[in-house]
């Protein structure tokens, strides 16, 4: 690739800091399988699974490989969890100057069902005897304040602000999580507003292994926890080769470790500067 073609292309913009998932299992299996090697040989199906296996375990543990995507919340004040959301990092509103504000989970209320009744209370079934929903009064009452309430309410929370609880105390709204429906739903104090939700992917969006992007810094890690995972679950494998090939591994994973702390000099020398301050 010239310089012309890569910088007159968007989509080739940093690519060189990536291999694919499907170059990786292609590399392994010429190098690593087949005759007077490590392993004499494996179905590339259980390849291509430690491959995956692996490449979401580094996203957890190394690669901090955090997302952030930007929406605009509806009136109900509900989100869809992203597909490949694994964990939250933080959530936040956008303010007109693009910065942005925190907020912290409700831990005091659940996102609530609700099912259907009759006048005497009973619950209402349909013909398979699954209970009938219903829309949460709950959830209703909280996406109805309205924007002049909920500054009116905070307005009068100032006078009680000795002896509140400081885990508590937040004028940038609240959210809660709920992982089995895959939903978050907010305050209304953010009510109208853009939020961005900053989460841990597990590195799998695409479908297709061609598609899959591999830090390069993780290749070599990649390629013996893939040789790990084969010799530990075959048998008859020599004693001294599973653990060889299990300690490069870990040696492996502690140099990835290592390379992803992205620690500068420079770096360092920023936070040293105040180390001389007086605090009064």
């Amino acid at each position: 690739m010239t310089d012309q073609q890569y910088y007159e292309n968007s989509s080739n913009w940093g690519t060189s800091q990536y291999v694919t998932l499907d170059s990786i299992i292609n590399n392994f299996y010429l190098f690593y399988v087949g005759d007077n090697k490590i392993i004499n040989d494996v179905d590339r199906y259980d390849i291509v699974f430690h491959a995956k296996r692996g490449l979401q375990e580094i996203h957890y543990d190394a690669l901090n490989d955090v997302r952030a995507l930007e929406l605009d919340l509806p009136d109900d004040l509900q989100l869809e969890l992203p597909k490949d959301f694994v964990s939250l990092v933080r959530l936040s509103w956008v303010d007109g100057q693009g910065r942005f504000h925190p907020m912290i989970v409700n831990n005091d209320s659940a996102i609530v069902k609700a099912y259907l009744q009759d006048n005497d209370y009973n619950i209402l079934f349909d013909s398979l005897g699954a209970a009938l929903e219903a829309d949460s009064i709950t959830d209703i009452n909280i996406a109805s304040v309205s924007n002049e309430t909920q500054e009116y309410m905070n307005d009068e929370s100032d006078y009680s602000r000795y002896g509140i609880e400081t885990s508590k105390a937040n004028v940038n709204g609240t959210y809660r999580l709920d992982k089995r429906l895959g939903v978050i739903r907010f305050s209304s104090d953010v009510k109208g507003r853009t939020v961005v939700i900053e989460y841990v992917s597990d590195g799998l969006t695409h479908v297709d292994d061609s598609d899959v992007k591999v830090n390069k810094l993780a290749e070599d890690y990649l390629y013996k926890y893939i040789a790990n995972q084969i010799i530990n679950h075959k048998y008859g494998v020599q004693e001294y080769i599973v653990r060889r090939v299990k300690n490069e591994a870990f040696a492996a994973l502690k140099n990835l470790k290592i390379r992803m702390m992205n620690i500068h000099p420079m770096d360092l020398v920023q936070a040293a500067r105040g180390r001389d301050k007086w605090i009064k």
